[in-house]
């Protein structure tokens, strides 16, 4: 593998030292998979990708019924 040397504004490079720390990777890690993937198609599993909408609803907390005729149980 070879390597390559990229300058990035502060902010980016905030960016990424941030997301590396909490996702456990390193930041060239970060790099290599952008890169690789841009469109970010399949990077994140469902689960990560909203994880941070766990909990920000507030519901009824009775389960849902229909009770129409057409969908009644029998």
């Amino acid at each position: 593998m070879k390597g390559i040397t990229i300058k990035l504004p502060d902010e980016t490079l905030r960016r990424l030292r941030r997301q590396a720390e909490a996702s456990g990777r390193s930041i060239a890690a970060l790099v290599r998979e952008r890169v690789e993937n841009p469109s970010g198609v399949g990077v994140q599993s469902v689960y990560a990708a909203t994880s941070d909408l766990a909990g920000v609803s507030n519901g009824v907390k009775k389960p849902a019924t229909n009770s129409r005729r057409k969908f009644r149980r029998k």
